[in-house]
């Protein structure tokens, strides 16, 4: 059984959830300001920097929603320490990533632009996307500075010069992919998920500037929605499935473009018997090799072991009650797994306590076996 604790402490305004798990202690606590956190990064000193918009982007947010917030945690101190609010004239940040001068970049998709705030003397600054309508979404940063990210609403991804401003947008062969997450492997290859269940594949483009697609299946079903996307240790490619209740692998060196040739899926346990649907999205991965991902539908998180050979762990969030876990997870340098909780307006920390013991052989849709976690009493909204 675990132990479920609440707390407040008083005069920070922030308030407290614990959880302990076989395998991890969870913690979370309200935001500093402002509603609905999405993407989170950590900065040199690993403080944690949340994103959050004040609206939910599904697909979009109204023209009519405030400029959103940055916030900045401080976990030594378990205390908010900064909060930067954007501009009039600015719109709603999702994602966030810091560059090697200390410059934090965030996607805005209903301004159609990228933004950066310079922390030091706290100014911003916009850059807009060429092309009208583009849905700037996930962001990432290459090994030469440049800034890369998907244009959900147009078929493409995009690379800013940091020093010029200008943006090279290179489109996908569908005309309706919806690209989704990015990510940057050890060889300077960009690679995105294409959101699009009609679509449902895996770009990569090379260095060289070549655009590779890879199937996840022959025919991937209508609710496969490849969401965020990571790279373990060996650089193989891993990724959330949306409304399958899978992640997915792609073992690079068995890779083929047009192909799903290397291309493994893995079933997760469901946290919750009377929910009816379930959606992975947030995914990152630990120093271990360990996958990290969180369940939106079930108020779940859990691991898997990048081996692709052992058992799931899996956790409820400790607001189980329509917190609704999605793009915002991340590990940080010391193993720490953080998510935001959208739709309670919360930060979630869970502290690793002990480590999976596999269990399983690798295979499209493992059976795996559930850590011990406490049933919510009623299905998240």
């Amino acid at each position: 059984m675990s132990l479920v604790l609440a707390f407040t402490i008083f005069g920070t305004g922030i308030q407290h959830s614990f959880a302990q798990s076989p395998g991890v202690n969870v913690t979370d606590f309200w935001i500093n300001g402002g509603q609905e956190p999405w993407g989170i990064t950590f900065d040199s000193n690993g403080n944690v920097w949340v994103a959050v918009p004040g609206c939910d982007p599904s697909p979009t947010c109204s023209a009519s929603t405030p400029p959103g917030k940055i916030e900045e945690y401080h976990p030594a101190s378990s205390s908010w320490i900064a909060t930067y609010q954007l501009p009039a004239g600015y719109a709603q940040p999702l994602f966030l990533a810091f560059d090697s001068q200390g410059n934090l970049w965030f996607p805005m998709p209903v301004a159609n632009s990228i933004g950066m705030l310079n922390p030091n003397t706290r100014t911003f600054q916009q850059i807009p996307v060429p092309t009208p309508g583009s849905g700037p979404w996930d962001i990432a940063i290459d090994h030469m500075g440049h800034i890369w990210f998907t244009e959900h609403y147009s078929n493409k991804i995009g690379e800013l010069d940091p020093a010029t401003h200008t943006i090279t947008e290179i489109a996908t062969p569908a005309s309706n992919s919806q690209p989704y997450g990015i990510v940057v492997d050890s060889s300077n290859n960009i690679w995105f998920t294409e959101n699009n269940s009609a679509v449902a594949l895996i770009g990569e483009y090379t260095g060289s500037g070549i655009l590779h697609e890879y199937k996840i299946r022959a025919n991937p079903p209508g609710r496969l929605t490849p969401h965020l996307i990571t790279i373990d240790p060996n650089g193989n490619i891993w990724w959330t499935e949306g409304w399958v209740g899978m992640i997915g692998k792609l073992a690079v060196a068995k890779a083929t473009p047009g192909t799903n040739n290397g291309v493994t899926e893995y079933a997760y346990p469901k946290m919750c018997k009377t929910c009816t649907s379930t959606h992975t999205s947030g995914i990152s991965v630990d120093r271990d090799g360990q996958i990290w991902f969180d369940d939106s539908e079930q108020g779940a998180f859990g691991s898997f072991p990048d081996s692709g050979t052992g058992s799931f762990s899996m956790y409820l969030a400790p607001t189980m009650q329509n917190a609704h876990p999605h793009d915002g997870l991340n590990v940080d340098t010391q193993n720490r797994i953080w998510f935001t909780e959208e739709f309670v307006n919360k930060l979630a920390e869970a502290e690793q306590n002990s480590m999976p013991t596999p269990a399983l052989s690798p295979g499209m849709s493992p059976s795996p076996t559930i850590s011990p976690s406490p049933m919510p009493s009623s299905s998240p909204a």
